[in-house]
């Protein structure tokens, strides 16, 4: 019996870290310098989303870098 509730809990947890992965990415491709660059760096330094937050954050980077750059060169022309 014990581990079918060790098995559930795991379910949750993986639930959960997707749901925050996918808030990520959204923050990430509305709004990537200032909300991306914060969250991908708050969930780099937690412990269970290291390797996701860095992602995030590197994303958040070169997206806002490319949505500036297109931006610079058509809208400004």
């Amino acid at each position: 019996m014990v581990p079918e509730q060790s098995r559930k809990n795991s379910d949750v947890i993986l639930v959960s870290k997707q749901k925050w992965i996918i808030i990520g990415l959204i923050i990430t491709i509305v709004n990537p310098f200032f909300a991306g660059v914060i969250y991908g760096i708050a969930l780099w330094r937690d412990k269970n989303f290291g390797k996701e937050g860095k992602w995030l954050f590197i994303l958040s980077l070169l997206w806002g870098s490319i949505s500036t750059a297109l931006l610079l060169r058509y809208y400004f022309v």
